[in-house]
């Protein structure tokens, strides 16, 4: 009997040390797999660090929104869909770096180039066609954007036993941005190119006038260098862990309203026969009788110096940029982040 009970005493005891060595086992499996767990979540998570530059290389069209050109109305000022001229639409190119500052927000200095052009001939208003003028010009600019990602980046491991959706590829930002921008507005008469500054179209640097008994003072001989503000909104999508291709679109809005050489009044004392001929170009207009009027493509007398308006002075000229972006990610290895 007593042999008895020291034998189960033995068994009870054997089973109780294999039921906390196999529990023991258990959990240490159990915290491993939340070990490993977690550090994959956390490099998941912190993997962008080792993603954050990008090379962003960019080329679209863009559209002028000044003075010149434009619809079929009156310019719809900001973001006037019906000031788009796509006769003019003229060919744009981006290059630059990206860096994400944090995970959803990035910051771009980038180097763009435009060749803007726009002509009252191609608009559908009667009062831009009878005004008949025309600008071209090389736009180069220098500034910096930051992107917020309201849809963010997805960051797509190295390797994966399930592919991704193409909707979880996709991010998606807003802009905001600014710089420098060199112009040079140009136009064609009788097959000759002419720099529009130099010609002092609209009295720029000339003494004072009087007209309807106001004292008019032109401006100063504007400087070919602006600023200007950006705005917009773009998609991404990630090709595989390197490469990328977006759509972006932005609303460049500057600090000057000569880009196309057009601001307020008319001004017609040159002694230049060329600075006259190109600073009042315009057609008469005939009305019937129901006031409707059509352009008359006839020479006609200049206006008198100080008629309003060869251009409208209460807005600054603007651009779009419309860019498909291809963008590259550079290798940033962090070592002691561990790789799966």
């Amino acid at each position: 009997m007593i042999f008895f009970c020291f034998f189960a005493i033995i068994i009870i005891s054997l089973y109780i040390i294999y039921v906390i060595i196999l529990r023991l086992v258990i959990m240490n499996k159990i915290y491993t797999l939340f070990f490993i767990l977690l550090l994959f979540s956390t490099s998941q998570a912190q993997r962008w660090k080792s993603e954050r530059i990008s090379v962003l290389f960019g080329s679209g069209t863009n559209q002028f929104m000044g003075d010149l050109g434009g619809g079929s109305q009156d310019a719809a000022h900001f973001l006037g869909i019906r000031d788009m001229d796509f006769e003019n639409t003229r060919p744009t190119m981006q290059a630059g770096i990206r860096y994400r500052i944090i995970k959803d927000l990035a910051v771009a200095p980038t180097f763009s180039y435009a060749y803007l052009k726009a002509s009252d001939a191609s608009s559908g208003s009667v009062g831009r066609l009878s005004r008949n003028l025309s600008f071209h010009t090389n736009i180069w600019e220098l500034g910096v954007q930051f992107e917020y990602s309201f849809i963010p980046e997805k960051e797509l491991a190295r390797y994966t036993f399930s592919s991704l959706r193409a909707a979880k590829k996709l991010s998606a930002y807003a802009l905001l941005g600014g710089g420098a921008l060199y112009y040079n507005p140009k136009t064609e008469l009788d097959g000759e190119t002419y720099v529009l500054r130099d010609l002092h179209t609209e009295g720029q640097g000339m003494e004072s006038y009087e007209y309807e008994g106001e004292t008019i003072t032109p401006d100063e001989p504007y400087s070919m260098i602006a600023g200007y503000l950006s705005v917009g909104v773009g998609v991404k999508y990630a090709i595989n862990r390197r490469w990328g291709i977006g759509l972006e679109m932005s609303n460049r809005f500057t600090t000057t309203d000569y880009l196309d050489d057009a601001h307020d009044r008319y001004y017609n004392n040159h002694s230049d026969p060329i600075a006259a001929a190109l600073a009042d170009r315009h057609y008469a207009i005939a009305f019937d009788d129901q006031g409707v009027g059509t352009v008359v493509y006839e020479p006609t007398s200049n206006f008198p110096t100080g008629n309003k308006y060869r251009g409208d002075p209460n807005y600054k000229d603007a651009y779009i940029f419309t860019f498909i972006k291809g963008y590259y990610k550079l290798k940033n290895t962090i070592k002691s982040m561990p790789k799966f």
